[in-house]
């Protein structure tokens, strides 16, 4: 246990947050501006794939300090950044809807897609931080 809580106790994660944070505003307000014309999966993508290269170039030097291959970096990003992102936001995008319906609120095609949206963004870090931790920036 002890080792857990220092995995997730540490500088990086801190860095990784303020890093994380502002490119998580920036892709979630370009998603939700997209997503009547681009679809979930479309304006989803398109700011996860332009976030990513800032995501890359500040985590790898000042998240976690990296001195692996920039190549083999990049590649693992890449991978971890997919995996995760069709994780969670294909998890989302089923689970957030059933359980919506589940709870009679009524709302609607549209916010539940919206409400989907963000608890796939909360996934998605999770996931991303370990991910570029455990393997992408590892040398």
């Amino acid at each position: 246990m002890k080792k857990l809580v220092r995995f997730f106790c540490d500088r990086s994660l801190v860095i990784f947050l303020i890093i994380g944070g502002l490119n998580t505003i920036i892709s979630m307000a370009g998603s939700q501006l997209l997503l009547n014309a681009l679809g979930y999966w479309g304006s989803t993508a398109l700011m996860f794939t332009l976030c990513s290269f800032t995501s890359f170039y500040f985590n790898r030097k000042y998240s976690f300090e990296s001195k692996a291959p920039l190549l083999q970096s990049a590649v693992r990003f890449a991978a971890v950044i997919a995996g995760c992102y069709l994780i969670s936001f294909g998890l989302s995008h089923w689970l957030v809807p059933t359980v919506l319906d589940a709870l009679s609120l009524g709302l609607s095609v549209e916010w539940k897609t919206r409400i989907a949206m963000l608890v796939a963004q909360v996934i998605f870090t999770g996931c991303n931080y370990i991910g570029q931790r455990l393997w992408a920036f590892k040398e």
